[in-house]
């Protein structure tokens, strides 16, 4: 079991990163699907912060994969302006794996130029070193994170604070626009399923 779990793992990780031509640059978003234990897994399934609705989003640029998360648990009701707590953070390959090695993920990659790829990089340094908000449940999370550097590449259009909140409350909102986008612009999707033991939310 252990060999077909890491065989999955490097399985993905080459889809995700070199079926793609070498000529082309792209910024990828990694959605970790919400998702709760399934009736008779309660006691063997984790709980994971926001259930169903829940879930994650990685962006990859250059290799580095990078999300806005908590920092230390701690996490606001409403977003301070002074007492930041939620950190931007690099996941190093073998830790992103072993995160995400058997839940459900979706990956949608973004053609970009190098002049995007430039800023996003430029956006990475600057995030990395001081946090731009704070995080709060009524405020800035991973999704609504997501699509503030997107939008500052010129990939999302540009939104006020509250509406890139509100119109990006959790990542299913996100990547059900980017996933219907990406059909029609012809961008690359990667899906794959999750573990059975526990329910999934849908796109």
């Amino acid at each position: 079991m252990h060999r077909v779990t890491l065989s999955c793992f490097v399985l993905f990780l080459f889809i995700s990163r070199f079926a793609f031509s070498e000529d082309t640059l792209y910024f990828k978003l990694h959605f970790v699907y919400g998702s709760k234990p399934k009736h008779g897994f309660k006691h063997t399934e984790p709980t994971y912060f926001g259930g169903i609705h829940g879930g994650h989003v990685y962006m990859e640029v250059d290799r580095d994969i990078f999300s806005f998360g908590l920092h230390n648990n701690q996490w606001h009701v409403i977003g301070h302006k002074k007492n930041r707590v939620g950190r931007y953070r690099i996941d190093t390959n073998l830790v992103w794996l072993g995160d995400t090695g058997r839940l459900k993920i979706t990956t949608i990659s973004i053609p970009i130029t190098k002049q995007q790829l430039e800023k996003i990089k430029q956006i990475e340094k600057a995030y990395l070193l001081t946090s731009p908000y704070d995080y709060a449940f009524i405020g800035m999370r991973c999704a609504a994170a997501a699509y503030d550097v997107l939008s500052l590449v010129g990939i999302c259009k540009p939104r006020s604070r509250a509406g890139i909140i509100t119109k990006n409350f959790y990542p299913k909102r996100l990547r059900v626009k980017l996933l219907k986008r990406a059909k029609k612009e012809h961008w690359k999707i990667i899906t794959r399923e999750g573990r059975p033991t526990r329910k999934w939310e849908k796109d």
